[in-house]
């Protein structure tokens, strides 16, 4: 997250708190969930944050863009401002690490019922994000995890 809102030159303040907070709605029985854009943990992370947020004193613009970016952090093409551009793709490079490869293809094995096909899903995951990331810094780092 900071990698990328420094790369970007972005406000990090605003960028962290937003990543502390954007899946704190989430719980293990949601995964199964299938989510929309108008139903969505983001949404309910966001509602949860505003009281917290507004106890940091944030100004209300600040609370306005942390609330905004962990509202659409779900999915690709609906983040409008800086912060909640780098809150998705920072949220979604996780897929290419090399440390949570293992958790992803053992998640997907019994979803898919073949490792094979967990492996193929990976994939697919990875090149759904490489064409949705919004910013340089995060496809730039998604390339180095990829080659590491």
């Amino acid at each position: 997250m900071v990698i990328i809102s420094n790369g970007e030159r972005a406000n990090s303040k605003l960028c962290i708190i937003s990543a502390w907070l954007h899946d704190i709605s989430l719980k293990e029985e949601r995964e199964l969930i299938k989510e929309s854009i108008e139903d969505n943990h983001g949404i309910e992370s966001s509602e949860m944050s505003r009281d917290f947020l507004v106890s940091l004193n944030l100004t209300l613009s600040e609370i306005n863009e942390i609330c905004d970016a962990i509202n659409c952090h779900c999915f690709p093409n609906i983040q409008s401002t800086l912060t909640s551009k780098i809150l998705w793709d920072s949220d979604k490079l996780n897929v290419f690490s090399r440390e949570m490869e293992d958790d992803y293809l053992s998640n997907w094995t019994i979803r898919l019922g073949s490792m094979e096909k967990a492996k193929e899903q990976l994939t697919k995951e990875r090149e759904n994000y490489m064409k949705h990331f919004n910013t340089i810094t995060a496809k730039n780092i998604a390339r180095k995890l990829l080659t590491n």
